[in-house]
């Protein structure tokens, strides 16, 4: 019975994937996450000058239209080419989130704290650089501080460990992390490899429907001898 917690073989295959999807929009991420971020900034201006309650706080409105507009809208349809598995786009909010927090603690002591404002700049580019990239080629994979290809011809399967990211395991029975590719984005994997990933779930799903029936058809041998003992 094949599982996704199992390292599943691929079948030798030269089908081009076609699922995949723009990256775009990392600008404009960017930008929405900036816009926060300044807004800060003249926070601490405005209460180190005194300015009034109205100019502090007046502008928080605009600052949410501005991030709402700035903020990249997800592309509908699937477009041929290369499909880019990021972290997920709510982790953007917890950018956000973070930069708050820190921020009011930075204001609180200044001369100590600084540097916990480099927080969110660090997480905000965790979550920019790391992905993996599926290709006709083979897999690209992105880190923080590392980027490394993988042909298809050196993947024998993928695995699925208790913690953590997927791993692709290698014909040298080595393997590689798959940077934000998780349990829920396995299908999406699975998919934009084109047919060089077998599709576990339903291998899966194939293997319970035939044990089942195995178990019937087992039950329904055994009722007729039950009736004649």
């Amino acid at each position: 019975m094949s599982s996704p917690h199992q390292s599943v073989p691929p079948p030798a295959s030269s089908h081009i994937a076609a699922a995949g999807s723009a990256t775009g929009g990392r600008w404009r991420r960017i930008a929405a996450v900036a816009v926060p971020v300044l807004y800060l900034v003249f926070l601490a201006v405005a209460f180190a000058l005194d300015w009034p309650q109205w100019l502090r706080w007046g502008v928080i409105p605009l600052i949410g239209v501005l991030s709402w507009l700035l903020w990249p809208r997800s592309p509908h349809g699937v477009e041929p080419g290369v499909r880019v598995i990021r972290v997920p786009q709510l982790a953007y909010i917890g950018v956000l989130v973070l930069t708050f927090c820190v921020f009011f603690a930075f204001v609180g002591w200044p001369a100590g704290l600084w540097w916990l404002l480099l927080l969110p700049v660090l997480v905000l580019v965790w979550v920019e650089r790391t992905r993996t990239t599926v290709t006709p080629e083979g897999l690209e994979l992105r880190t923080v501080f590392t980027s490394r290809s993988v042909a298809w011809s050196r993947v024998a399967g993928v695995r699925l460990p208790k913690r953590g990211f997927v791993r692709a395991r290698l014909t040298d029975e080595s393997e590689v992390r798959l940077p934000a590719v998780g349990y829920d984005r396995l299908r999406e994997l699975i998919a934009a490899s084109g047919g060089r990933l077998p599709d576990v779930f339903a291998q899966a799903e194939e293997a319970i429907r035939e044990q089942s029936a195995a178990e019937r058809a087992a039950a329904a041998d055994d009722a007729p001898r039950a009736e004649g003992e």
